[in-house]
């Protein structure tokens, strides 16, 4: 017999979980001190000189919302010194920057423990002498202060765009298991080609992940449980890492209240894989309980 949950409860679980954003500030909306919140830029304080801006807020034209990001490829003189170029850059971990032997790395990212299948957004650009900018993603697990790179993905692009166009950037998976970092690193010019490219620029907004044919909202975490959803095919994979066996309930419902799937599981540690092959595309609320203790509730998405 099915279970019944009541449809305040679902309605509950649906608002709690709509605001969960998979990247932050992934179109570029809010801004302080003149960089987007939640990410690094290039933007560098120079004596003298003072602030240099390659990555600015552009609220003229945006692709959706009030604002996008504009990457601008700059140069500058130190007096009585040389001449630098600065490529605009975005990422999601920490920007070292190194002007007079003009290098720069990144390290870091966001807190993230999801496997999308790829990575999406919408740019514009304008290069100057044969310019290309990039576009990558890494997700990386860290064991004893070092990191494993679970997964990758980058593309390139040269040639003029003068419209809002659609990327994508498939994710290539290295090794098994669940990253807990991300970093998205955004570049609007090859610093490696020996040209001047001043004046290149690029615009970025709407990025978001796809999760092949299950998506979730949100992911658990601090309760012994990771969810997320397998690439390319129709099933959640549930992550169990407790201190003792338990005994798990596992329960699908639609939006009606009406429960589509059931399993239970005993577990302690290890990785289950459940087969949702039956459901049509929609929108259902994944329960896990333990005996009258509710461990976790979300949204899941199936979308084709």
């Amino acid at each position: 017999m099915n279970r019944i949950i009541p449809l305040q409860f679902i309605l509950l679980i649906f608002y709690l979980n709509c605001s969960a954003q998979q990247i932050p500030n992934n179109s570029f909306e809010n801004w302080s001190g003149g960089e987007p919140n939640s990410w690094n830029t290039s933007n560098q304080s120079i004596p003298l000189l003072g602030t240099i801006t390659t990555v600015s807020m552009e609220a003229t034209d945006p692709q959706q919302g009030t604002a996008a990001a504009k990457l601008t490829t700059k140069k500058i003189a130190i007096p009585f010194g040389s001449t630098y170029k600065i490529p605009a850059l975005l990422t999601l971990g920490k920007l070292n920057l190194d002007m007079i032997n003009q290098t720069a790395s990144v390290s870091g990212g966001y807190p993230f423990s999801g496997k999308p299948e790829k990575l999406t957004g919408y740019f514009k650009y304008q290069p100057v002498n044969n310019d290309k900018c990039i576009i990558g993603l890494g997700l990386f697990r860290w064991n004893n202060g070092t990191s494993d790179t679970l997964g990758y993905g980058v593309v390139d692009t040269f040639g003029t765009i003068n419209s809002w166009t659609r990327f994508e950037v498939p994710v290539y998976y290295l090794k098994e298991g669940t990253p807990d970092t991300l970093n998205i690193i955004i570049l609007n010019s090859n610093p490696l080609d020996g040209a001047d490219h001043t004046g290149t620029v690029m615009w970025i907004d709407n990025l978001s992940f796809e999760y092949g044919t299950v998506g979730i909202e949100g992911i658990a975490h601090d309760k012994g449980i990771k969810i997320y959803a397998e690439p390319y095919g129709r099933h959640l994979i549930l992550e169990f890492a407790f201190d003792k066996q338990e005994n798990m309930d596992i329960s699908l419902f639609n939006l009606a209240g009406v429960e589509t799937n059931h399993w239970k599981l005993s577990v302690q540690q290890s990785t289950e894989h459940l087969d949702v092959g039956n459901l049509l595309p929609g929108t259902y609320v994944i329960r896990i309980s333990s005996g009258n203790r509710i461990i976790d509730t979300r949204k899941i998405t199936i979308l084709n």
